[in-house]
């Protein structure tokens, strides 16, 4: 019964951890239309990972042991002053400098929540991942009503303005939800997670095998420096950070291509309107793959990672030759979720299970990940931005 409470109150983390960050990135199109903009959309997802590697490494190197709640709390503020100021926001630099804001606390909030998994049955991942899939689907259809409620169409900056105030404010409530999550909801176990569970039987042996090798080495392990320590668990991780940076990389400029694949006068049209509907599409892949865990796991994420790469590389053609005609484009959205959000919840997994992660240094890999996940959204929104101010502008 605490395993299913436990696993709700994660879900409302994740939902309302990353609620803010995923309205932002739905918004981004609108947001910048607002300002009179439209090619600067990269600016948009960019401000919104702009100090992610910042609060990251804050978390990871600095305030790994100041309390959970301190921490939990913290964020909580964070989002609210986000959401208030791009509500307010005056002009477009003004707008993303609040979304720095709110962008940090989604990566904050994450790198602190899936460090406070390390103390949990590692399945609960599932619950937080699954919530993240949740934010995603709540803020693109939240933008999908607001939008078909204001109208669509050229020369509505004003209304579009009023449409981004109103999304922003009334998201602000779930702050406290999320506070009472944390306080209420999740009941942190009474005694750490045993070894058994955190390594499948197969495993065991190399486990042993593990901490026997290390008998040998017993004085370097006790006398091993900080950044000695920092360097043995990013040797660990870096395959499945690197995949992990690499299809968040290839998925963001995807989904911003989502805003040119077909010509002008299709946009701003309709309800729901094009772009809006095609990143709730990706929304509703991410949520499916990051709920799956239940039923599959995946342990070779570079298939995923090729297969992103891929997708990548024909969206960015769409939007110069525009080949795919618009009745595909919903579904291949949907995949593009898909192989995202199953790299991320199965990646997370394995950091959280594989017996190859010590349970000491559990924390500080989940952290060093997540890390690369923020490298990877960071060089796609430059090179999204890069094609759409060069070769792709006139397109």
């Amino acid at each position: 019964m605490s395993n299913v409470r436990n696993w709700v109150g994660f879900f409302l983390l994740g939902a309302i951890n990353n609620l803010p960050y995923v309205i932002i990135n739905s918004a981004s199109k609108t947001i910048a239309q607002s300002f009179g903009v439209q090619n600067f959309v990269g600016l948009v997802f960019g401000a919104n990972v702009s100090l992610a590697a910042f609060v990251r490494v804050l978390n990871a190197f600095v305030l790994l042991k100041t309390p959970y709640w301190t921490r939990i709390f913290a964020n909580g503020i964070l989002m609210l002053l986000g959401l208030f100021g791009v509500a307010y926001a005056f002009n477009f630099p003004f707008a993303l400098a609040c979304i720095v804001v709110a962008g940090s606390s989604a990566a904050f909030g994450e790198n602190v929540t899936l460090g406070y998994l390390s103390l949990f049955p590692s399945k609960l991942v599932n619950g937080w991942s699954s919530g993240t899939g949740m934010a995603g689907l709540l803020g693109a259809g939240l933008y999908i009503i607001f939008g078909c409620s204001v109208g669509t169409g050229g020369g509505k900056a004003e209304q579009l303005k009023f449409l981004n105030k109103m999304a922003f404010l009334l998201t602000t409530p779930v702050v406290l939800i999320y506070w009472v999550s944390y306080a209420k909801i999740v009941q942190r176990p009474k005694q750490p997670r045993q070894q058994a569970e955190t390594a499948p039987a197969e495993d065991a042996e190399e486990r042993k095998a593990l901490l026997d090798n290390s008998i040998n080495t017993g004085q370097e392990i006790l006398g091993e420096t900080y950044k000695g320590r920092v360097w043995r668990c990013l040797k660990l991780v870096l395959w499945l950070a690197v995949n992990l940076g690499l299809v968040y990389l290839f998925e963001y400029v995807a989904r911003a291509c989502a805003a040119k694949v077909r010509p002008r006068d299709e946009y701003n049209i309709g309800c729901p309107e094009l772009y809006s509907a095609l990143q709730f599409c990706y929304q509703a892949g991410v949520f499916a793959s990051r709920s799956s865990l239940q039923i599959v796991q995946i342990r070779r994420v570079e298939i995923l990672t090729l297969l992103q790469g891929i997708n990548m590389v024909v969206w960015v053609a769409d939007v110069h030759y525009k080949f795919l005609p618009v009745w595909i484009l919903p579904a291949y959205m949907i995949f593009v979720g898909l192989m995202g959000g199953a790299s991320y919840v199965n990646i997370f997994y394995l950091l959280l299970k594989d017996a190859q992660f010590p349970d000491e240094d559990r924390e500080l890999c989940i952290n060093i990940t997540a890390l690369f996940s923020t490298i990877g959204i960071a060089t796609g929104c430059g090179v999204e931005t890069a094609l759409f101010t060069t070769v792709l502008s006139k397109d």
